[in-house]
């Protein structure tokens, strides 16, 4: 199972996590693989599988279930 990177410049920095979005107004919810930018305001949040990205206000990022995981044991690029 390959969890590719978004392929754009913006994305260069991304980390992959396991994260359990719970959040009502976010378009995900459960226990996912996302790839992330965390900045000081804003966290950048693209769902692998899906093609999904959004931004999560880093107080709402920081207060979420997040585990950094290592991107090349899950076969990740």
């Amino acid at each position: 199972m390959t969890k590719t990177k978004p392929t754009s410049k913006s994305w260069s920095t991304a980390k992959l996590f396991h994260v359990y979005f719970k959040e009502i107004r976010l378009p995900v919810c459960g226990l996912r693989f996302a790839w992330a930018v965390e900045g000081y305001k804003w966290v950048r949040v693209c769902i692998p599988f899906h093609d999904i990205k959004f931004k999560v206000r880093r107080s709402v990022w920081d207060q979420m279930d997040v585990q950094l995981t290592d991107a090349t044991k899950w076969g990740a690029n």
